[in-house]
């Protein structure tokens, strides 16, 4: 695409660049008629669109060299690498309609399954030959495979039933001899479960449970209510994930993962979820998630001075029109290809009713802020409008029948996309969490449980789209495969405005950083409570101690000037209820601005005495303390830390504490670095005392029973296991579950499946303490 910017004229890109929203037919058809006419244009669309030329095409060639080397590694045993190449061998492996190839198919099926078996993946093993058996019913090996794991999986009956029909289609004596031999020692074990009364059952699939709407309620909120589930508009997985998610549920993919038949980029977790992508299946977008009566139907409650829509549900193939061998899907932008989904699904559902009629756009009724937007950024939309408009238009071809203003609407469709689209974001537990599914007696004693948020797919939630910005969020996002869920946090008042965060929030940025991620990304300056009025987060998370000893105010890098015509207060905690406000923050905020006198907050000055400091020789020695400790985080995650590393780090968090405020954000990160790196080479009880410590800081930042405060606890709890203090593990995980089930509600356990596996350790801990103590007492009475 840089080729194309650098090739336009000065005179075309400054049109652009300074146009309007109104501006945009005459825009639009300059640029086009200039790319028209340029050879390298047509070079790139040809690139982008021609089977011939796709990275993306299947190659028959390049699967049977894939297959080879997998059963080279299957010959070694290298059953991992053997798995990774059958899997590539069947992503490449093109399917003809009429069938010719089935055998093939079943055959890398097989291999696969064979594979899997080895390495004690039963279930996905059991779905690669139930795959097998549907692309070649009469595949001898496929039965034989299926019936010898589902014995590993003790479902005798239908291991007797498969091999039986094995060895009916089975050709060769050695082969039949082989089953028959399979087939004695299965019935002997059925023999001798029916002998000790235990009866066996046949593996499963369960399906997941759809998901759905929100209904309205005119009363009040109770915290951890439902407010609104939704469904996506339009969605495209991230690049970064492409090869490690299902592209439909966006879960982390399985070993057996089903590929595309036309081409090869996606993948899915499951047969379900790739007929679900082509259409196959109906997705309802109303089923309700629970029962509640508090939950708000957005279409009916005014968040916004504008209705919003709810999306038909009838589902539409997401990535047909990226198929057939074209690539372009592959090489532009997310968010590109997420406005050809959207274009696409407009069309589609246009043809499906019959609307033969010119194709303009979809009229989303969402801000664009085209015009707010920067000259070189309305250039790109215009570019990247122009390739993708072409693109669609060599799909349809002459099955659609474009408007004058199609081009134009695509280049809005962008830029709402680049506002109004929302980042699909899915917990992950780290190591420690991996350690905790071991149950107490496999936990490790050098792990300390953590999370990460991974951001898997963006996509464009109509309802959604319409609840405000808030810094300090009533309303809790999160996701379950692609479904949008949004939970009230705290009691909302009717009447009240719903809010959730679009990032940016009270405790993690400061004030400034706020509102220039807001403007930066949303094009709006944020006016909510939280920003017009001054918290003491936004003062204290940034600040330095006076340079003035018996002096107990702080020294901020914020600029805020105060007067009767523009006064800006400061928020000691009256804006939560009084469960959540912190008495030491109030007391620092009245000591911050004791005296009426003063009038400025102004960087480098004490906010109570006036003191000056040299702010900029302070941040730089911060900073330097900062970097040491952060070679911690950077080490790789073993256990082997050195000495040195540590005791150069903890000489460090003394110059930290030295300089700064005892809530800032800097000593905080410094303290849970430092836990890390102490859980890692043993010494639990340090790594407890610098866990305690940073939890103490961000419960000031934040509040008490913010998410954030519940992950931190997590990794409390998980250091307080490896010490063997179970009591002390249990109350922490009390307090962080309290969160979480505030937050997610009921989803804790198949959103945040970690904690509950927690959950579990915690008991089994404590249960193993109880009976030791009821062992003492028993001892002493004797």
């Amino acid at each position: 695409m840089e080729r194309l910017k650098s090739a336009a004229p000065a005179e075309l890109r400054r049109a652009v660049g300074e146009g309007t929203a109104a501006d945009l037919p005459s825009t639009t058809s300059k640029l086009l008629a200039f790319l028209e006419a340029l050879p390298l244009f047509h070079q790139v669309i040809g690139e982008l669109t021609e089977p011939e030329l796709a990275l993306c095409r299947k190659d028959k060639g390049r699967a049977a060299e894939l297959k080879g080397k997998g059963n080279a590694c299957f010959s070694k045993r290298e059953f991992e690498q053997a798995l990774g190449f059958y899997s590539q061998a069947l992503r490449y492996f093109p399917i003809s309609p009429d069938g010719t190839d089935a055998s093939l198919i079943a055959t890398l099926y097989v291999n696969r399954a064979s594979t899997m078996h080895k390495l004690g993946l039963l279930e996905e093993c059991l779905r690669d030959c139930d795959r097998a058996i549907s692309v070649s019913p009469s595949y001898a090996k496929a039965w034989y495979r299926r019936g010898m794991v589902n014995a590993s999986l003790k479902n005798y009956s239908s291991a007797i039933h498969d091999l039986e029909v094995a060895l009916s289609m089975e050709v060769t004596c050695s082969g039949k001899s082989n089953i028959e031999q399979e087939l004695k020692l299965i019935l002997q074990k059925l023999q001798n479960v029916n002998e000790v009364g235990t009866s066996s059952s046949d593996f499963t699939d369960a399906d997941c449970p759809h998901t759905g709407r929100g209904m309205m309620s005119p009363n009040d909120i109770s915290p951890a209510s439902l407010i609104h589930a939704e469904d996506p508009l339009a969605v495209i997985i991230m690049k970064s994930c492409r090869d490690t998610h299902c592209h439909y549920c966006f879960s982390e993919a399985p070993a057996d993962v089903v590929f595309c038949p036309s081409c090869t980029i996606p993948i899915y977790c499951s047969n379900r979820c790739h007929e679900k992508a082509v259409g196959k299946i109906s997705c309802n977008q109303t089923t309700c998630l629970e029962s509640n009566n508090n939950v708000v139907d957005i279409a009916k409650l005014s968040v916004t001075s504008t209705k919003s829509k709810t999306p038909n549900s009838k589902q539409i193939a997401e990535h047909r029109h990226e198929c057939g061998g074209a690539h372009w899907a592959a090489v532009l932008p997310a968010d590109i290809v997420l406005a050809g989904r959207i274009m696409a699904q407009y069309i589609e559902k246009q043809l499906l009713a019959g609307k033969r009629s010119t194709i303009s756009g979809p009229n989303l009724d969402l801000v664009h802020h085209y015009d707010q937007d920067s000259s070189a950024s309305k250039f790109e939309s215009h570019i990247y409008a122009t390739v993708l408009f072409l693109c669609l238009q060599s799909y349809y071809q002459s099955g659609v029948s474009w408007a004058e203003d199609s081009l134009s609407q695509l280049v809005l469709l962008i830029c709402q996309i680049k506002v109004n689209s929302i980042a699909i974001v899915h917990m992950k537990s780290m190591d420690g969490g991996k350690a905790l599914t071991k149950g107490f007696s496999g936990f490790s004693g050098d792990v300390m449980c953590s999370v990460e948020q991974v951001r898997v797919a963006q996509a464009i939630y109509m309802s959604g789209s319409f609840f405000n910005h808030s810094c300090r969020p009533n309303v809790h996002a999160y996701f379950h495969s692609r479904t949008l869920i949004l939970r009230s946090t705290e009691y909302i008042k009717a009447g009240s405005p719903i809010e959730l965060s679009y990032g940016p929030q009270v405790g993690e940025m400061d004030l400034p950083e706020r509102q220039k991620s807001l403007r930066e990304n949303y094009y709006f300056s944020c006016g909510c409570s939280n920003c017009s009025v001054l918290s003491l987060s936004d003062l204290v998370m940034n600040s330095f101690f006076c340079p003035q000893s018996n002096c107990l105010g702080a020294v901020s890098e914020l600029i805020h000037h105060r007067c009767k015509e523009n006064f800006v207060h400061v928020s000691i905690g009256e804006s939560h209820d009084v469960s959540k406000c912190d008495e030491d923050m109030v007391k620092v905020g009245k000591l911050f601005f004791k005296s009426d006198a003063i009038s400025n907050i102004d960087p480098g000055f004490c906010m109570s005495c006036r003191s000056q400091l040299d702010l900029s020789s302070a941040v730089a020695m911060s900073d330097r303390a900062t970097s040491k400790i952060n070679r911690l985080k950077e080490l790789p995650a073993l256990d082997n830390v050195p000495e040195v590393l540590i005791a150069e780090a903890l000489q460090s968090l003394e110059q930290i504490e030295k300089l700064r405020h005892p809530y800032s954000k800097a000593l905080a990160q410094a303290h849970d670095i430092i836990a890390e790196a102490f859980a890692k080479v043993g010494d639990q009880e340090q790594a407890r005392k610098h866990c305690e410590a940073s939890i103490e800081i961000l419960e000031k930042l934040y509040h008490p029973r913010h998410i954030i405060i519940a992950h931190e606890l997590i990794k409390l709890v998980s250091i307080e296991l490896s010490m063997g203090d179970g009591a002390s593990a249990a109350a922490a995980f009390a307090r962080a579950d309290a969160i979480f089930s505030l937050y997610y509600g009921p989803d804790v356990k198949r959103i945040l499946s970690y904690v509950d596996a927690l959950r579990r350790t915690v008991s089994e801990r404590l249960l193993t303490l109880s009976f030791s103590v009821y062992c003492s007492s028993k001892l002493e009475a004797t």
